[in-house]
């Protein structure tokens, strides 16, 4: 079992409300939650990046929903690092746990990331 998926450490989940995060304004035709969690786990799978365990923690999130750590403005200023790690293949469960729980708890920070491998792979 990983550390992630391990939820009796988990405190309340309590969303990071930001006057200054207009970093992503979904449009109309945005995912919707599982759908955006299923693009994620696609795209980081064709990475190689995605956990081992990651599966599982999919598993849990319905069960756990509401719990988790506070998402915050710093937790977006990693999404370009993770990304990285994302393209060359690592493991960004084991690498950034608390920012790969986030990912898949929070759409606006998924939204952002998927933004994120969206621009990079238009680079490659």
């Amino acid at each position: 079992m990983s550390h992630f998926t391990e939820v009796s450490y988990w405190q309340a989940a309590k969303p990071y409300e930001s006057e200054q995060i207009a970093l992503v304004s979904l449009p109309n035709t945005a995912p919707t939650f599982d759908d955006s969690v299923q693009l994620l786990r696609t795209q980081l799978r064709a990475l190689n990046a995605w956990p081992e365990a990651g599966d599982t923690f999919l598993d849990l999130l319905e069960q756990v929903r509401g719990y988790g750590v506070t998402l915050v403005p710093t937790d977006y200023d990693w999404l370009n690092q993770v990304a990285e790690s994302a393209y060359k293949g690592e493991d960004i469960g084991l690498r950034y746990p608390s920012i790969f729980q986030k990912l898949l708890t929070f759409p606006e920070l998924r939204q952002k990331f998927l933004h994120i491998l969206k621009l990079r792979s238009a680079d490659a």
